[in-house]
């Protein structure tokens, strides 16, 4: 088939139900969800009028979709704020695969999106799909990094190198309540959670997610997703606190690891974040957990490295060697860009030194 077969328009809402029908092919999982997953993520963001996105449509029949989540970002002490898009959920009909309408589906974006947003961050690119990004113009601006930290038993047994077998766990094995000043709980707190973001001292100035009370109150609700928070209270007042993030769970059968993800923190000091971390060590509540580290300022990552998390492990250096590196990407929005599109007030996209990333920023 030609492209001359396909037509590239922007995302309607009566093209939900054949979207959502679509992203099985990514997502997997219960329909049911999957709608329901769309609508949180499109559909309820408060950082767009409308879902956006872009769908190739084959006899008027939805056979791509490649989805742009909203989040807005600033830098703190400034008045600058901007929607930048992130590409995601990029997903095409197997029998319509190899006929370039992932990059003409993402060339469209631009045409759609170019007077409304200056920035595509693409934090989800795979080595299939990069080449198609480079074709688009987007450039490389950090190796994807981890830090990771593995249980003293998974560490004795050394099973996590090798397949694992499955085991029965009731929930999520991880206890809530209250212990000493660390409470651990099913839900986020949004007002107080912005208030520590608010509080924070920052050592120099970065592009960073905006993290407010509106925030919050969104954010972490996927049905997708099963969260835990960790909150360090001093007087009753929270003074940080850790998100884990421990994805598409099934209750009722885990794998014989209990993994999770740090995908966002906050502290009014670096000692209280410590003292979550060493918590969580103590509980030995997950066996693996990691960290995105590209963008982590020196004290926070000092502080995990002092509680057991490490760069390059053996396993991350396996992964690597399998799929190759692999990288954030940006391009301004604009198809036809000249210098000055490269940059958010003076800070250079391309440069990650300029910018905070967590796992929470991640569509």
């Amino acid at each position: 088939m030609t492209q001359l077969s396909y037509e590239i328009v922007p995302y309607r809402d009566e093209l939900l139900h054949q979207v959502v029908i679509l992203q099985h092919y990514l997502w997997g999982g219960n329909p049911d969800v999957n709608v329901d997953h769309f609508k949180w993520k499109y559909c309820d963001n408060p950082y767009s009028e409308h879902p956006l996105g872009i769908a190739a449509l084959h006899n008027g029949k939805v056979v791509g979709f490649r989805g742009y989540f909203a989040m807005k970002w600033h830098i703190p002490g400034r008045q600058s704020q901007f929607i930048i898009l992130s590409p995601t959920d990029t997903t095409v009909h197997p029998d319509h695969r190899m006929a370039g309408l992932s990059v003409a589906m993402g060339n469209r974006a631009m045409e759609e999106y170019e007077s409304q947003f200056p920035v595509f961050l693409n934090t989800s690119s795979s080595e299939k799909s990069t080449p198609g990004y480079a074709k688009m113009g987007f450039v490389p601006i950090a190796e994807k990094k981890r830090l990771r930290r593995y249980s003293l038993l998974t560490l004795m047994t050394k099973k996590y190198l090798t397949k694992l077998k499955k085991k029965t766990r009731a929930g999520t094995g991880i206890e809530t309540g209250t212990f000493g000043n660390i409470e651990v709980a099913e839900k986020p707190r949004p007002k107080e959670m912005a208030t520590v973001i608010s509080e924070q001292q920052y050592a120099c100035d970065k592009i960073r997610l905006l993290q407010d009370e509106e925030f919050f109150k969104w954010r972490f609700n996927s049905p997708r997703s099963r969260y835990i928070y960790y909150y360090n209270k001093v007087q009753n007042k929270i003074v940080a606190y850790i998100v884990i993030d421990l994805g598409l769970t099934n209750l009722t059968e885990r794998n014989v690891f209990r993994k999770g993800g740090i995908v966002d923190y906050g502290a009014n000091n670096v000692k209280a974040l410590g003292e979550i971390i060493q918590f969580m060590a103590k509980k030995r509540h997950l066996d693996s957990s990691s960290i995105p580290s590209e963008t982590l300022e020196n004290e926070i990552l000092h502080v995990l490295k002092e509680n057991g998390f490490e760069e390059n492990t053996l396993l991350e250096r396996r992964k690597s060697k399998n799929t190759g590196p692999l990288s954030y990407l940006v391009r301004p929005v604009k198809k036809m860009c000249v210098e000055s599109d490269w940059y958010l007030g003076e800070f250079d996209i391309r440069n990650i030194d300029n910018w905070e990333l967590k796992g929470v920023c991640f569509a």
